[in-house]
């Protein structure tokens, strides 16, 4: 006797109810971990805020659209800045800004009214200071996060990782006036300058520190002094001379300090001076910390233009590798594994050890590079166009492997 078939049990409306509750509830549990596991992250490392999880789950949720792929061409021609954000670019014009990912697609396109912005980025977020006047604007990869004024005019600034604000302004009683704020905009130091000009400030990781340039002139010579200082004490706790401008503060890891001018290179921690470069010879043209606060300086030989020195340090500072190039270099970039180094006719990619890992021919109107891992950016008059970091030209095409990438991930 042959067997029957089994029939097939219908779920009921209740119990399909119950799974599809289930299904929510196990997405909420997921979401919820990950952002009990930020949070903690947040509270020990300190850089890490809302704003970054948000775009986070932003860019997770919308990660299967793409763009069209590198080059992207500007729609206009005015065009102030590009610079990292994150993984990604900010592209600064006259009125409005706009975010693109590693597929040149859109994420975000905001507006602003600041009349001559100069902008910071630091670890995805974005401090926009109109210079001479008193708007100052915070954004983040995907939305505006403050936009406010301040009451004394505004000379430069910079955003820490944890979002903290350093503002420096003219001030009140003083020459100058650093003023550093909170995440939420409140003030939390506030240091009057009496005789010089700050023109530079850095923030520590952590948010608890702040060091500053400050210029000055006497008998007809310029002379800078480098102020550290701990926000839990009113004045410096260490305090550095010199007979020549210095236009670089950078923290690196931990309290590590960067002191950069063109005949200063340093490394100081607390009170105490741990490298010293000898630029009595080569002078500094160009340098770039990473957010990892990897750093690549470039010394110009004997004051050419021509001949260049590439030096590369850790976060702790220590020297990983030097190298020279015959021919004027326009900008530097590096992440934790590679450097690029963008010349007239070329951009070259090292890796840590100093070995070159890519190249590839550019044009004559290109800017700036943007290293970011597999890719390396690069900024010119109308376009970004992008380069696989560790190919040469005659491999791989910029536009055609940026578009395969993109279509490889949808």
């Amino acid at each position: 006797m042959a067997k029957g078939k089994r029939r097939k049990t219908k779920k009921s409306p209740a119990k399909k109810s119950q799974a599809r509750l289930l299904a929510v509830l196990r997405t909420i549990c997921i979401i919820a971990v990950v952002l009990v596991l930020l949070v903690i992250a947040a509270q020990r490392f300190g850089n890490i805020t809302f704003s970054s999880v948000s775009d986070y789950f932003s860019t997770l949720l919308s990660s299967a659209k793409s763009g069209d792929g590198y080059p992207y061409y500007f729609e206009t021609t005015k065009v102030d800045t590009v610079l990292p954000i994150g993984s990604d670019l900010l592209v600064v014009s006259e009125d409005s800004t706009f975010v693109l990912d590693s597929t040149a697609r859109k994420i975000s396109n905001e507006q602003h009214s600041l009349s001559d912005p100069v902008v910071r980025s630091v670890n995805g977020r974005a401090l926009f200071l109109d210079i001479g006047e008193n708007a100052y604007q915070i954004q983040s990869k995907t939305k505006v996060l403050y936009s406010g004024s301040f009451p004394q005019k505004l000379l430069t600034g910079t955003i820490g990782k944890d979002g903290t604000v350093a503002l420096v302004s003219r001030g009140e009683s003083a020459q100058t006036q650093l003023t550093v704020l909170n995440r939420n905009q409140k003030e939390i130091f506030v240091w009057n300058c009496a005789n010089e000009n700050i023109i530079a400030v850095a923030l520590s990781d952590n948010g608890k520190r702040a060091a500053v340039s400050a210029v000055g002139a006497k008998d007809g010579e310029l002379y800078s002094k480098v102020h550290i200082f701990d926000f839990d004490y009113a004045e410096p706790i260490a305090s550095f001379d010199y007979n020549t401008a210095v236009s670089g503060v950078e923290f690196l890891s931990g309290d590590r300090l960067l002191i950069t001018g063109t005949n200063v290179f340093e490394l100081v921690e607390d009170d105490t001076k741990t490298l010293e470069e000898d630029l009595s010879l080569n002078t500094l043209s160009n340098v770039y910390t990473s957010d990892g606060n990897q750093t690549v300086a470039v010394l110009s030989k004997y004051g050419s233009s021509t001949a260049k020195i590439i030096r590369v340090y850790n976060k702790k500072g220590e020297k990983l590798f030097e190298t020279e190039l015959a021919e004027s270099v326009k900008g530097v970039s590096c992440d934790e594994r590679y450097i690029s180094v963008l010349t007239d006719n070329d951009l070259y990619s090292y890796n840590t050890k100093g070995e070159l890992v890519g190249k590839h021919s550019v044009d004559a109107d290109s800017i700036r590079p943007f290293t970011d891992g597999k890719y390396t950016y690069v900024w010119t008059m109308s376009t970004i166009q992008c380069y696989k970091t560790t190919e040469t030209e005659e491999e791989t095409v910029p536009s055609e492997t940026q578009t395969e990438s993109a279509s490889q991930t949808q």
